[in-house]
């Protein structure tokens, strides 16, 4: 479990882990540890996360708060200690620091059906936990906070793929990177086109409008983000919080569930059956998750990540990663294809 890549360590250096820093912090400190992109402190109260997050304070209350009131009826997600001052945080040296408690368990198998399962059920329980959580904060801060809509979305990728093709079409020398990107890019573009066509024509906007179906999401359902221990799952890292569609958080899940598995169709149907054991989908919100599937995430994610250098890695890291996507369209086309079928589209 103890897995520091090279991105994370650089991250990890960073960090301020000077004695004054933990006296601040009002901890007694016996022992540290580097895991992935945080620290496991040993305390005189257990141990515990050290983390330093990449936002400021009023997008950390706002996770809190949203954790909060999750726990109010799923107490199975982590959540931030206070301090001294009553608050969830530690303004240090213009960084913004949380410690949070160890929650016990080891990271998901997505190989695993039987973890899948478990994982697409605890999924569910947080989205039903988070029912009436819109209304709430809109009352108390007289704000709408549901997050950007699709159609934002999807133009702001269409416009950023034209981007990097105009740059990368105008290199005088292009590496294997470039050359894949330039070769593939004109259909992603259309595949993107044809998303929007079938936005435009679903029932998106009355879901969003309606807001029965608008949870908390996570954003960041990876297998790392959820931890195991005998039948029970403890769901971490929310950074990326949002209010949204539960479909959002769905689709994500599924794509995390599958890419690696050569799109198994059975793993995604797994997930939605294990997922409706505790609240059921509409017929138009399965007809979202088509659509969201069909948009070429790992290609716009892949292309954004090397082109905007988001990631430290290695130049052939980048391409390797990418060079395996483009490997994995094929599945993902046959995936589409069935899944159409099987909902009538």
């Amino acid at each position: 479990m103890n897995r520091i890549r090279y991105a994370e360590k650089n991250s990890l250096c960073d960090y301020d882990l000077s004695l004054k820093f933990f006296n601040e912090l009002g901890i007694n400190i016996n022992d540290i540890t580097p895991l992935r992109n945080v620290f496991v402190i040993s305390t005189d109260d257990g141990n515990k996360i050290l983390k330093k997050v990449d936002y400021d304070e009023e997008r950390l209350k706002l996770i809190n708060e949203c954790l909060e009131y999750i726990k109010n009826n799923y107490d199975n997600v982590i959540t931030y200690n206070k301090f001294s001052n009553g608050l969830n945080y530690k303004k240090w040296n213009d960084e913004v620091y949380v410690v949070m408690d160890i929650l016990d368990g080891r990271e998901a198998c997505f190989t695993n059906p039987v973890e899948i399962k478990l994982c697409a059920k605890n999924v569910a329980l947080m989205h039903k936990a988070s029912k009436g959580l819109r209304e709430e904060l809109k009352n108390k801060i007289n704000k709408d906070l549901l997050d950007e809509s699709l159609e934002i979305k999807f133009k702001k990728a269409y416009d950023e793929l034209i981007f990097f093709k105009d740059i990368v079409s105008k290199y005088k020398y292009k590496n294997e990177f470039d050359i894949l990107f330039l070769e593939n890019i004109d259909r992603y573009l259309n595949e993107i086109v044809n998303v929007q066509e079938k936005l435009k024509n679903s029932q998106y906007n009355e879901l969003r409008d309606s807001g029965d179906t608008v949870s908390i999401c996570h954003n960041d359902l990876a297998y790392h983000n959820f931890l195991i221990k005998k039948d029970k799952v403890s769901i971490i890292d929310f950074d990326f919080l949002t209010l949204d569609l539960r479909i959002i958080d769905i689709s994500d899940f599924i794509l995390r569930c599958i890419k690696n598995s050569a799109f198994d169709i059975d793993k995604m149907l797994l997930a939605i059956e294990a997922y409706e054991e505790i609240s059921v989908l509409k017929k138009e919100e399965k007809e979202l998750i088509y659509l969201l599937l069909s948009f070429p995430k790992d290609f716009y994610t892949m292309s954004k990540n090397y082109y905007y250098k988001r990631k430290r890695w290695e130049y052939e890291v980048y391409l390797n990663r990418f060079k395996t996507k483009l490997n994995n369209d094929q599945f993902r086309k046959e995936f589409l294809d069935r899944y159409g079928k099987l909902i009538n589209i």
